[in-house]
């Protein structure tokens, strides 16, 4: 699914409460994932799945209220980067942390991929369930929106957040790596499929793994988080039967 970026004038607000009753309505289209409008800036930014001319705006809105937008302009490559960036820029922080925490802990007299996986997968864990901690409840009733163990068994998300912490600990303690390079794989796995689902069905629903505190879109960024623990986990086990040998 290819994701268009548009960026269009908007005329007839009068207050904060129009341009939610804007967005409101863009989002209930399917092919719009997320629509960011401003009373202030008269701006409108639509993230969506087709380009959409001024004339298909109008029309969608002409029911809720005489409002009406602007030529349209067209996002550069750049541009749109910034505005995925600013978008989904908690997790971007986050992994850079995750990143920079690795590297430190790996380097011993030299750099170390085995180590470095290791402390990436840890730190990566660890705060991660730090932010899904901050309200374990609210969290859980988020993430059984496209996690298939969660649906079945509820109370698994109320654990979720201490199971990583525990994965993370172990991963920075190196105990039991067998285990939990197959823990890993064994819960990121269902959840991955579950995204991916979601993704298919153009569901607009919020990405808990930043726990509720910020409103994060269910993205494909979600999936490439996951597959690469994975990966990582595989590449773990890998090394583990290699050295065993």
């Amino acid at each position: 699914m290819n994701n268009s970026v548009n960026i269009f004038s908007v005329k007839g607000m009068t207050c904060d409460g129009c341009a939610q009753t804007i967005k409101t309505k863009l989002e209930l289209e399917s092919e719009i994932s997320k629509a960011d409008i401003s009373y202030s800036s008269t701006k409108l930014i639509i993230h969506s799945s087709k380009k959409y001319k001024t004339e298909e705006l109008n029309k969608i809105i002409e029911s809720v209220g005489n409002y009406t937008f602007g030529i349209e302009k067209n996002v550069n490559s750049l541009t749109s980067l910034f505005l995925y960036f600013r978008t989904y820029k908690p997790i971007f922080i986050s992994l850079s942390f995750v990143v920079i925490l690795s590297i430190i802990s790996s380097f011993n007299e030299a750099f170390n991929i085995k180590d470095f996986l290791r402390f990436f997968m840890g730190y990566f864990f660890i705060i991660f369930s730090f932010l899904k901690l901050h309200n374990v409840r609210q969290f859980s009733i988020s993430f059984s929106n496209y996690d298939p163990i969660t649906k079945k068994i509820p109370n698994f998300g109320l654990i979720y957040p201490f199971i990583e912490l525990i994965l993370g600990t172990l991963f920075l303690l190196n105990f039991f790596t067998l285990l939990i390079n197959f823990a890993t794989i064994v819960i990121l796995l269902p959840q991955t499929y579950g995204i991916y689902n979601k993704l298919m069905k153009k569901e607009k629903i919020l990405c808990a793994c930043l726990g509720t505190s910020f409103e994060i879109p269910l993205s494909k960024l979600t999936i490439i988080e996951n597959l690469t623990m994975c990966s990582m986990a595989t590449i773990m086990i890998v090394i583990f039967f290699n050295s065993s040998l």
